[in-house]
């Protein structure tokens, strides 16, 4: 049974169609590496009939967004490193490998992987998780989630409604949970916690403020609303709250007015057109309050016509006797 890789805007983020939790257990075992150690990426690849995009593997050398907020990720899959003289704070790894990715670039930044004191994620899915457990291991950082997706990062991904059934990353212990309104610090890190469930049930963006050129810029590292191939959201939900913690983020998310916006993808965000590798820093390059709204009505178009879609589909299978 082949399984489709698929992104909203730019066919990049992942989209699992759903598979019976036991059939996907059964295939997980026959298909698990041996010895002790999984390749989770060589798993997931074998159990849906998938190649991961290039993208997700590829580096891309480390770029200054404004003022501390570095994209230490890869060429799709960010990781974003926010600095401080008492430490750093890391958002997001990327696929199994992404750890040497990010110390690498973090490295070409004269940084050092064990200054990394807080590890937090935007949503609990394997390509944005799945080096968490190591690179904690490595610098002994505390990982901090909310409380929707705790348990999903605890059982590598075991229990998540979507892609559940079966461990799609290494499980890794949360230290703490954080909740809408929260305020992370460390040094003089001031980092805003706002939960935006909906892609997860824990899904959540981060917001702080940067001093640039004795200018202000309110800055957001956001997660986007996507709705991933299989979920249901109107008819026979993913999970019971889904289209209300949908609501609830289109709201919040309209109400902030970031000058600076970036997100788990580089697609969603367009790094690409704003940024080309060794292009000099310059605070503006990534401003771009017209386009974080633009990408927010997008998103709640696609989820308007969703529910659309699947109500029809829902008349025409109760015409049809198919409910029967």
């Amino acid at each position: 049974m082949r399984r489709q890789i698929k992104h909203a805007q730019n066919q990049l983020a992942i989209g699992w169609s759903l598979v019976p939790f036991s059939i996907c257990s059964i295939i997980f075992c026959s298909a698990a590496v041996s010895g002790s150690e999984k390749n989770y990426t060589a798993v997931l690849e074998e159990t849906f009939g998938v190649s991961m995009p290039a993208e997700y593997s590829q580096n891309y050398p480390a770029t200054r967004i404004i003022g501390n907020l570095y994209d230490v990720g890869g060429y799709d899959l960010s990781s974003f490193l926010i600095t401080s003289e008492a430490g750093h704070i890391l958002i997001n790894t990327g696929l199994e490998g992404s750890a040497a990715m990010i110390e690498s670039n973090l490295e070409s930044l004269g940084l050092q992987m064990t200054d990394i004191k807080i590890l937090l994620v935007t949503q609990a899915h394997f390509d944005h998780t799945a080096d968490l457990a190591l690179i904690k291991k490595q610098t002994g950082a505390r990982l901090l989630a909310t409380q929707a997706d705790k348990p999903f990062l605890e059982d590598g991904g075991l229990s998540d409604p979507l892609l559940g059934g079966f461990e799609s990353f290494r499980p890794i212990t949360v230290d703490g949970v954080i909740g809408d309104g929260d305020v992370i610090t460390l040094g003089d890190i001031s980092l805003r916690v706002i939960e935006h469930p909906g892609h997860t049930e824990g899904s959540v963006s981060y917001a702080m403020t940067s001093m640039e050129a004795n200018r202000s810029y309110d800055v957001l590292v956001v997660n986007m609303a996507y709705i991933n191939e299989g979920v249901n959201i109107g008819v026979t939900p993913t999970y019971p709250t889904i289209a209300a913690d949908f609501a609830r983020t289109f709201k919040s998310q309209r109400a902030l007015k970031p000058d600076i916006w970036v997100s788990s993808h580089k697609s969603a965000y367009a790094f690409h057109k704003k940024h080309s590798p060794g292009q000099a820093y310059e605070p503006r390059t990534f401003y771009d309050p017209a386009g974080y709204i633009e990408a927010i009505q997008l998103h709640e178009v696609t989820f308007i016509n969703k529910i659309y879609s699947e109500l029809l589909g829902n008349i025409g299978d109760k015409c049809c006797g198919q409910d029967q």
